[in-house]
Order: C-alpha cells, then structure tokens, then sequence
C-alpha cells in the first residue's frame, strides 16, 4: 500500500471521527439545552402552583396540577424524541464513515459492521 493511500486513510478516519465526536457534543448541547428548558419549565409550573395555593383557590390549584403534570409529561417525551433522534443520527453518520472509509480503501465487498 503506497503511503499517499495511507496518508488518505488516516485522513478519512480522522476525519470521520472528528465528525462523529462534533455530532456527539451537538447531541450533548441540545440535550442540556432541553434539559434546561425541562428545568425551567418545571419551576414556572411550581411557581404557578404556589400562587394558587396562597389564594386558597382549589378548582384553580388542581387545574394547575394537571397543566404541570402534562408540561412534565410533555418535556419528558421530547428529551426522549431527542434522545432517539440524536442515536441514530449518530449510527448514521458512524454507518457513512464506514462505508466511505471501505470505499476509499478499495475494500468494497467488506461490509460495515
């Protein structure tokens, strides 16, 4: 193997992993970022429900529980989505490097595993 081919090689697995890890930290932000936005929700949502609970007003305090309950369902549901989204985007990305790095290295017929 001449070392130009070597050299592509390299290239190509540098590469491929500096895209999956950029892939992996973008994953991560978006998820602290949700999980941010998980945050937050929740006090607002506790918030609220500690001025109904000062004005004494229980058809508003459950009514307050119940939105809570479903903004907490709801953001759980999303950090999920996004849990799912980002995993196969990285087998995705880590399967195309795979595959280009075998197609690069003239090994066609092996198959990413």
């Amino acid at each position: 193997m001449a070392i130009p081919e070597i050299e592509r090689i390299l290239s190509c697995d540098e590469s491929g992993r500096a895209a999956i890890e950029k892939a992996r930290k973008d994953a991560e932000d978006l998820m602290a970022d949700a999980e941010q936005d998980v945050k937050k929700l929740q006090e607002q949502a506790q918030e609220e429900l500690e001025e109904f609970k000062q004005k004494e007003i229980s058809s508003i305090l459950q009514d307050a529980d119940r939105k809570a309950a479903q903004v907490e369902e709801d953001a759980r549901k999303y950090c999920q989505g996004l849990k799912k989204l980002f995993a196969a985007q990285e087998e995705v990305l880590v399967s195309g490097f795979l595959k280009r790095f075998y197609q690069e290295a003239g090994l066609d017929d092996v198959k990413a595993r």
